[in-house]
């Protein structure tokens, strides 16, 4: 197997990425593909916007776990009830926003937070007393369906460039988002667990674009009715 060379020695192809500058620069080079591919997908249409968007649900569900290092707490690779439960609630949001009225959103999206939060709780009864970080994972779960539910603000943000015909609309959105990503995402890469799988650090830059969708979702509507 190749190997490449440190100043700590000599590692794996295996462990790049995984820890220290190289771990940082995964995050930030997964928070700028995850920002363009969004912004471009909003901008070419809602449906190519909904590719975009699954895709970045899928990499919370599939990271989420370890980037908040829940998987170390819990001795485990994997958590797949959370796994699942992510994915689930991100696509139904995309969904809920793509064929919902604008109107009904605040009563919707907040449905698929509370329903999502609700099963949280309801895995961590039936894994029984006495199991191993509990509050961690409640905490992890709740932030994790979040995550995914204000991921489906992009789509959001497709429909209104679609329906306004304006691209500034998006592209404005885009830059107050991407600002906010900047303050957000370095906090969140201190905070982030300083090694771990490479999932948990793609997570960890795709999250702040996730989590800022909806913030997006606002901003273009305000534009919207400021300029059209």
């Amino acid at each position: 197997m190749a190997h490449s060379e440190t100043s700590t020695g000599t590692y794996s192809l295996r462990t790049v990425g995984t820890e220290g500058k190289q771990r940082y620069w995964l995050v930030a080079v997964s928070s700028i593909v995850a920002l363009v591919a969004s912004l471009a997908g909003a901008v070419m249409s809602p449906e190519w916007s909904i590719v975009a968007t699954a895709l970045m649900v899928a990499i919370i569900a599939w990271g989420w776990p370890a980037a908040s290092g829940l998987t170390d707490l819990r001795g485990a690779k994997w958590v797949p009830a959370h796994n699942i439960l992510f994915a689930a609630c991100g696509w139904v949001s995309c969904a809920v926003v793509y064929y919902a009225p604008v109107g009904r959103l605040l009563t919707l999206l907040p449905a698929v937070v509370a329903v999502g939060i609700v099963v949280a709780f309801l895995m961590e009864l039936l894994r029984g007393e006495g199991a191993a970080a509990r509050l961690e994972s409640i905490i992890t779960a709740s932030v994790g369906v979040l995550t995914s539910v204000s991921a489906a603000g992009w789509v959001g943000m497709s429909l209104v460039h679609r329906h306004s015909h304006a691209p500034v609309i998006v592209w404005g959105s885009g830059v107050v988002v991407a600002i906010c990503i900047g303050i957000v995402g370095a906090r969140m890469i201190f905070a982030g667990p300083s090694g771990g799988p490479r999932r948990g650090a793609m997570t960890l830059g795709v999250t702040p674009v996730a989590f800022l969708g909806i913030l997006g979702y606002a901003g273009a509507i305000f534009i919207k009715r400021v300029i059209v």
